[in-house]
Formats: C-alpha cells, sequence, structure tokens
C-alpha cells in the first residue's frame, strides 16, 4: 500500500549510482523547494538509486510529512522567532537598537538555518527517497 505522501515519478535517467526521476507537480509541491521545477506542471529530483531502478521505472518518491513540518519550523519560525526577539529586546534601548538587533538576530537565524541545512545534507534526513519500483499495472 502507497504511502499518502508518495509521489509516483518515472525515472529519466541513471547516472554514477544517481537517477533522476520526474513527477507531476502537485498543490502540496507548490513552494516546497525540494525539487527542480520543469515546465509548467512537472518536478525532477536526482535521487540515490537505492532501489537499483533503470530509466523508465516507475518509481513511489516519499518524504515523511513529520519532515515536511521540521523543515517548515526551521526554515520559518527560527528567523521569525530570532527577529521578534531581537526587535523586543532592541527596542528597550531604543527604536534604532531594535531594528539593528532585529536584523542582526534574524540573520543569526538564518546561519543557524546553513549549519543545520548542511548537518542534514549529510545524514541526507530532509531528502526525499525513492521507497518502491512500481508494477506496470499499478
Amino acid at each position: 500500500m502507497e504511502n499518502a505522501g508518495a509521489h509516483i515519478g518515472l525515472v529519466t535517467a541513471i547516472t554514477d549510482g544517481t537517477a533522476k526521476i520526474r513527477f507531476l507537480r502537485g498543490s502540496a509541491c507548490a513552494h516546497c523547494g525540494a525539487c527542480l521545477t520543469v515546465g509548467e506542471s512537472e518536478m525532477q529530483i536526482s535521487l540515490p538509486n537505492t532501489l537499483g531502478a533503470k530509466e523508465g521505472d516507475r518509481v513511489a518518491v516519499d518524504l515523511s510529512p513529520k519532515r515536511v513540518v521540521q523543515a517548515s519550523l526551521l526554515a520559518y519560525a527560527v528567523p521569525l522567532l530570532l527577529l521578534i526577539a531581537g526587535v523586543l529586546i532592541g527596542s528597550q534601548i531604543a527604536d534604532w537598537a531594535g531594528l539593528a538587533l532585529g536584523v542582526a538576530a534574524c540573520g543569526i537565524g538564518y546561519l543557524i538555518l546553513r549549519i543545520v541545512e548542511k548537518k542534514s545534507a549529510k545524514k541526507k534526513s530532509f531528502q526525499p527517497r525513492m521507497t518502491r519500483i512500481l508494477d506496470d499495472w499499478e
């Protein structure tokens, strides 16, 4: 049985253990950024070919909903919370200090995100993965 978050894609190329997979962009994919947009309605992603898929195979590609929520919280909540904290703390001194500290704290938030991104890229924790090769009749 297929996971609710899985997308069905077509393997378009295999290169050095990596599969290029093209699939239709769903409404949930609109602003995720995990895939490269190809045309109006298609997305393409390169993933490790852990299943031994061949060009022309249809595969299920999945990213756990828990990981999507975690990535969204990291990307939006951390910089926003630091911005607000910086503004509140800096505004105790002066308006200009609130602005300066808010911008600086938001910048620190994005630096934190870059560090987390590099660590998670090594672990591939936020990367979609191929879950199975589909039969012709599925």
